[in-house]
């Protein structure tokens, strides 16, 4: 881990401060992949599944997973290096052939608090009380990081073969638990293909040593089609927090967005299919292809990072997506990344009281935070300037007097303030504020090797 600084002192991520103000955001850089990192995990997201006691106790790390080859666990609390290396197999040691060039990591998530009865208590001989999964070209591999006895981890415990994607998996994702940990984890994994598929055959510990492979039987997976164009990708597809069912939202290079009860495959329950925006330049010359998706803690709206440089911002009715908004103007580029990011710094405790709160991270290198306001996100949902501590401006200075002026009412969306950080984002992660290192921090991957903490200063 790079020694912290502040990020005006940073000349590859600035931003612009208003006068007066002493409030700084601080950056630190993770070095260790050897290539660009892909995609992210924090541990603060077991909390968002309600993970709490002894079994999750082990705070403060991240998952990353890269174009070399390897996912890497940081222990966020040390200041050396990352505390796991996880070298993933080539394809054609995980049932795939030679032909199979790939051994990228192209997505990582922590395995949620669920409780069953059929996990095993595994004899633990790691302080990492984690089980992890992540994507390799068309396959998924779990690793239980209790069994890890060496900081390098190449034995994988779970393959699930069973699932049987046809190209590249761009995105992983995990269910949430009902009420008190109960149900099956489901695990969905969108790909090139233009599906998403959802099992519960998903194992969390074992009592040895020994792998699981979970065979093409099909009985334990579910596949959407998400993409009508056979030419079209499943770029990204998430859960829905606080659902009654098991509800999925999926989003693709078709410029559509789907909501699905994952108890009904055959056909989503609704679909939006996103108008290009001719607005400015960049929004004719790139169509609105979806490229992120992120639902707000209460579930109630889900919003998308296009390709055309906006974000589009979509409500839960009933089984219904009702387009609600376009932010414009922020971006001029690709939205690569969204994220509502679930600080838990809400002084309410009603589920909706984050919905305001927002960041996106487009192809221009700037991150975003934004306000949706009280018209999109509702009246029980908290200011974020009373909660974050930063008075700041976008770095596009002028653009944002132009946008700040326009939209000066808190019931409209606006920017709070930017970050330049200078790189084209592949992933974004958040921590919550009450980690006891780096918390309420933005973590982003982008096409470096190195993966970039933005802690904020938060009331």
């Amino acid at each position: 881990v790079q020694k912290s600084r502040r990020v005006a002192d940073d000349p590859s991520a600035s931003m612009s401060s208003s006068p007066g103000s002493d409030e700084q955001i601080t950056l630190q850089r993770l070095k260790g992949h050897r290539a660009p990192v892909l995609c992210l995990a924090h541990s603060s997201s077991l909390l968002a599944f309600g993970g709490k006691g002894s079994t999750h106790q082990a705070r403060c790390c991240l998952l990353s997973g890269s174009e070399d080859g390897t996912a890497r666990l940081w222990d966020l609390r040390s200041s050396i290096h990352a505390a796991l290396c996880i070298i993933a197999p080539e394809p054609s040691e995980v049932g795939g052939n030679t032909s199979e060039r790939t051994s990228e990591v192209t997505s990582v998530a922590f395995y949620p608090p669920f409780k069953t009865s059929n996990d095993i208590t595994a004899e633990v001989s790691s302080s990492h009380h984690f089980t992890v999964y992540m994507s390799v070209g068309k396959y998924i591999l779990g690793y239980d990081l209790r069994k890890a006895t060496s900081p390098i981890v190449r034995q994988y415990q779970h393959n699930l073969l069973h699932v049987g994607c046809e190209d590249e998996i761009n995105q992983i994702s995990f269910s949430y638990p009902g009420k008190k940990g109960s149900g099956n984890a489901h695990l969905a994994m969108a790909d090139d293909a233009g599906n998403v598929s959802i099992t519960d055959a998903v194992p969390n510990i074992v009592s040895d040593d020994s792998r699981t492979s979970l065979g093409n039987g099909g009985e334990s997976c579910r596949v959407l089609q998400h993409a009508e164009d056979s030419s079209a990708m499943a770029t990204c597809a998430v859960f829905r927090p606080r659902a009654k069912g098991l509800d999925i939202a999926s989003g693709g290079t078709d410029c559509a967005v789907r909501l699905w009860d994952a108890n009904r495959p055959r056909r989503p329950s609704s679909s939006v299919q996103i108008q290009p925006d001719d607005t400015g330049a960049n929004q004719i010359c790139n169509p609105p292809m979806v490229h992120s998706l992120s639902w707000s803690p209460s579930g109630r709206i889900l919003a998308a990072g296009l390709g055309d440089g906006t974000c589009s911002l979509l409500r839960v009715e009933g089984r219904k997506l009702t387009d609600v908004a376009r932010l414009r103007e922020g971006h001029r580029a690709t939205v690569a990344s969204v994220l509502f990011p679930k600080f838990g710094l809400g002084s309410s405790s009603h589920v909706a009281a984050e919905d305001r709160l927002f960041v996106s991270a487009g192809n221009d290198g700037a991150i975003l935070l934004w306000d949706l306001g009280c018209d999109i996100a509702g009246e029980n949902a908290e200011n974020p300037k009373s909660m974050l501590r930063c008075n700041r401006k976008d770095p596009k200075s002028e653009s944002t007097e132009g946008i700040m002026a326009s939209l000066a009412l808190d019931s409209q969306p606006k920017v709070l303030f930017g970050i330049s950080h200078g790189e084209k984002p592949n992933w974004l992660v958040n921590s919550s504020a009450s980690e006891p290192v780096l918390p309420a921090s933005l973590f982003i991957a982008d096409t470096s090797s190195a993966i970039t903490a933005y802690t904020i200063p938060c009331r």
